[in-house]
């Protein structure tokens, strides 16, 4: 059904003096999603996961997006519009520092908003929720009083300073969240870890912060078994430059398969999960890793591969829609980031039942309890990585426990109450 046909329907339910008075919150509300950057990741899924489950009858809802040229075929926009969603590209809206395009992206978002008319602007990533923070805030004066309500709610999906940057890079992304911290109304953080970092560099009054998880819905994390996935990642080891019969032997003769989904940023760490490979094979030969992602940093990567002479052990398989669904392919699932927020990567290979290895870094020690439901290693020392990946190898019982506690915590993050939460921040006065 059209959701402008549903906005009018609503308030034939409603004398104009009601809809004036106490019946206001049930008026239907415009919630406007930006995120910068049209590749999908954490930032990306929680949009899709918070648009598609919300109710149509309260809330229209419009996704703007930045860096469209870098957006999949058949990706989670197109899926998206196909179920009615209308979808805005931003032509300079991008991750990295601009000034030409940082200038007329402020023009564009501001005549975004003069477009669309939101009651909600719910802005994702740093970049975008910096300008779109600012740039809110004056389409909210220059059109007071009809934008008196206007919200403007960040969700900070680990702040960007804490990614390995040069000092003066990071110090402008410090202050950038300072500045638009003052024309935000509330800041949501998905991990309480960025909760406190946000307080600690005075990011903004206290009272705008609110810690809410990420969370993912059990019923729709249906994965494939074991074998169909192992079949189908052969395809793409072939793919990969292996000849049919070789690829058959990579994947089928070993005794384990370890392995990550992230896209290839630095934040990812994955350069030293490729290192840690290294030493584990040095003492457990059989075994192959995997990794299902894609990203500018695919050369840097596969020359490392090269460099340590990987290149019949590790595999960069590339992009897949819903990765999620291969999970239990692995034998161990590692995310050896530098920089998280409250990844979903975790919380599904914790629905998929598989021992985890994750890094110390963000909101993961709220995910993933050392020697409970995982091991949590410190960041970049890939020395480190390998000994988790051997200790749950050399042990079958930790396997189990890890694998039993996983299924059971993963209960404690649902999407059911994530968006639950996230409502009660839109019906806010």
């Amino acid at each position: 059904m059209d959701k402008e046909i549903k906005k009018r329907d609503i308030f034939t339910h409603f004398t104009p003096s009601e809809v004036k008075g106490s019946m206001i919150n049930l008026i239907m509300k415009k919630i406007l999603y930006l995120v910068t950057q049209s590749e999908f990741g954490g930032a990306q899924k929680y949009i899709a996961d918070l648009a598609s489950g919300l109710d149509e009858s309260r809330y229209q809802v419009e996704i703007a997006v930045g860096e469209y040229k870098k957006e999949i075929q058949n990706g989670w926009l197109k899926q998206l519009e196909n179920s009615g969603f209308k979808i805005r590209r931003l032509k300079h809206v991008f991750r990295e520092v601009n000034p030409w395009h940082d200038f007329l992206s402020g023009f564009e978002l501001f005549f975004l908003f003069l477009k669309t008319k939101p009651d909600i602007i719910h802005l994702n990533s740093s970049k975008v929720g910096s300008t779109g923070a600012l740039i809110g805030w004056l389409y909210k004066m220059t059109r007071w009083p009809k934008t008196k309500f206007l919200k403007i709610i960040y969700t900070v999906h680990g702040f960007v300073f804490n990614e390995p940057l040069s000092v003066w890079r990071r110090i402008f992304y410090l202050w950038s969240e300072r500045i638009s911290g003052m024309f935000k109304n509330k800041i949501i953080c998905v991990s309480e870890r960025d909760k406190i970092t946000g307080l600690n560099h005075k990011i903004a009054n206290h009272k705008k912060f609110i810690t809410i998880h990420n969370g993912i819905d059990l019923e729709k994390t249906d994965f494939l078994d074991k074998q169909n996935a192992k079949n189908f990642l052969l395809t793409k080891i072939t793919d990969y430059g292996l000849s049919a019969s070789s690829a058959d032997r990579r994947i089928m003769n070993y005794d384990f398969i370890i392995g990550t989904i992230a896209n290839f940023y630095t934040s990812k760490g994955l350069i030293y999960f490729i290192r840690a490979a290294k030493i584990v094979l040095q003492k457990i030969p059989n075994l192959i890793f995997i990794i299902i992602g894609e990203g500018a940093l695919r050369n840097e990567l596969e020359q490392e591969i090269k460099k340590l002479d990987l290149e019949k052990k590790f595999f960069l398989v590339g992009s897949l829609s819903n990765a999620f669904k291969y999970l239990k392919v692995f034998d161990i699932f590692c995310l050896p980031s530098v920089k998280e927020g409250f990844p979903y990567t975790l919380l599904e290979a914790m629905a998929a039942g598989l021992p985890i290895i994750t890094t110390l870094v963000g909101g993961t020690p709220e995910i993933i309890t050392d020697e409970v439901n995982g091991l949590i290693v410190p960041k970049e020392k890939p020395r480190q990585i390998a000994r988790a990946i051997e200790k749950i190898l050399n042990n079958p019982e930790m396997q189990k426990k890890l694998k039993k506690n996983n299924l059971e915590k993963i209960k404690q993050f649902s999407l059911e109450k994530m968006i639950e939460s996230t409502v009660k921040v839109y019906d806010e006065k």
